[in-house]
């Protein structure tokens, strides 16, 4: 139970026994205890349910799992790793799977005393695994006096048997595609279909199919009309077995907001909000919707709040970038690309978006420098070059535009570039009519 604290009342009587006031927290990586390197997707599979199931309760905010998951393996003071994340309290465990039984231990721990406020085990059939996520889920807001709707409560309350080999190959699923590399996301489908082959009413398998799809359209994996159509069929098919998935909801707005349809975008990113305010990717989506249609400010509270949920994620440093910098606001967006760059040097759409940034305000020099650093950590994605082509024809120089320019299109062979992308560099070199083509080729 938590600590009381006991404080003097008026004329010496007592007052009520006082909780301690916690209205943030963070789940750390569960310990995988069974030292088995191949059994980490359990634990972090674990550690990405409970984010999820608190996540959904509107009066607590939770850091979203690519914050949580720096921490992995990390050894930190708790007070520590709180004043980081700016939290009240941290939830850290260990799981166990051992055939077909599951073994989990989790304590609470204040953020200010360090003192464990509470600790509970639980052993279960794999089969009752999700039954278990809400059960803790369920303790934890009671243990913190958290307010809980009438809905969320009967959230918490459904039973959910699960069946196990297919929850398996999901969580190896959701485990293999955080490397977002497109080996990752190719290996990530195939245990998501596996997981279908077991039990093809299990939607959170449809759902992370439709989040694979979408991603291969935005990393130039495959044409995007066609793997957005794909992304939109399994959200689609996720929602018929169960209409209470946030995730699939999510998918459908990203892929509408990508397409253009703006209202049914919101719509449906609305949703998945409602449904779990404490993930940060609608947020995200939102965000984007919002600095297509023009409304700045409000791209840029979104984008924000989805920091807020997510304050080491890299990914969503950039998208607050952009927000301020489809405002205009450059040396604002400046901030946010630094930031992205300092928390993982390797991502190449961050020092392309630096890149973009310094171009506008003026300063090509240390631009080409992103630019090209982008090229080279990208592994043939298209966008960095783009951006290079662009500023050496903006700079004068417009035989190295022209040439980066043919290699774009002698590309488009072997992989996807974008034909838009192309049309617009033909713009930038005054070649109205070829932009014109290319701009016919993107529409069809």
């Amino acid at each position: 139970m938590l600590r009381r604290v006991r404080e003097p009342g008026p004329r010496g009587a007592e007052t009520e026994p006082a909780r301690e006031v916690i209205r943030s927290l963070a789940v750390l990586p569960f310990e995988n205890v069974s030292r088995d390197p191949a059994q980490d997707y359990f634990a972090d599979g674990m550690t990405e349910a409970l984010i999820s199931e608190l996540a959904r309760l509107k009066a607590l905010r939770v850091i979203s799992r690519t914050s949580a998951m720096k921490y992995k393996g990390v050894q930190r003071a708790l007070p520590e790793i709180a004043r980081e994340l700016s939290v009240d309290a941290i939830l850290e465990g260990s799981a166990l799977l051992v055939g077909k039984r599951v073994r989990v231990t989790v304590q609470l721990i204040s953020a200010r005393s360090d003192a464990t406020l509470w600790t509970e085990r639980y052993d279960r059939e794999i089969e009752d695994v999700l039954d278990l996520q809400s059960r803790v889920a369920e303790t934890v807001a009671k243990e913190i006096a958290i307010q809980v709707t009438p809905r969320e409560a009967s959230q918490l309350a459904k039973r959910r048997p699960v069946n196990p080999e297919a929850h398996v190959e999901y969580l190896k699923g959701r485990h293999v595609a955080e490397a977002a590399s497109p080996q990752a996301i190719e290996l990530s489908l195939r245990h998501f279909h596996r997981a279908l082959e077991l039990d093809p009413k299990y939607a959170p398998a449809w759902a992370g199919i439709a989040n694979c799809h979408f991603v291969r359209a935005g990393r130039g994996m495959a044409p995007p009309a066609e793997a957005n159509a794909e992304a939109r069929a399994a959200a689609t098919k996720a929602l018929e077995l169960d209409d209470s998935l946030a995730s699939a909801y999510a998918a459908l707005g990203s892929v509408a907001v990508m397409d253009m349809d703006l209202r049914a975008g919101a719509r449906y990113l609305e949703r998945a909000i409602e449904i779990d305010p404490g993930s940060a990717g609608p947020y995200v989506s939102l965000g984007r919707l919002y600095y297509c249609s023009e409304r700045h400010r409000e791209a840029q509270e979104a984008m924000l709040k989805a920091l807020s949920l997510d304050p080491l994620s890299m990914l969503i440093h950039t998208t607050v970038g952009d927000a301020y910098y489809y405002a205009r606001e450059y040396e604002r967006s400046l901030v946010y690309y630094r930031k992205a760059v300092e928390l993982d040097p390797r991502f190449d759409g961050a020092h392309t978006d630096l890149a973009r940034t310094l171009e506008a305000l003026g300063r090509f020099d240390e631009a080409r420098s992103e630019y090209e650093e982008g090229r080279r950590l990208s592994g043939g994605v298209a966008g960095p070059s783009f951006g290079l082509g662009h500023l050496e024809a903006s700079s004068g120089n417009v035989a190295a535009a022209r040439r980066i320019l043919q290699e774009l299109i002698e590309s488009r062979s072997h992989r996807v570039v974008s034909a838009w992308g192309i049309a617009a560099l033909h713009a930038s070199l005054g070649d109205v009519d070829e932009s014109f083509r290319w701009l016919d080729v993107a529409v069809e």
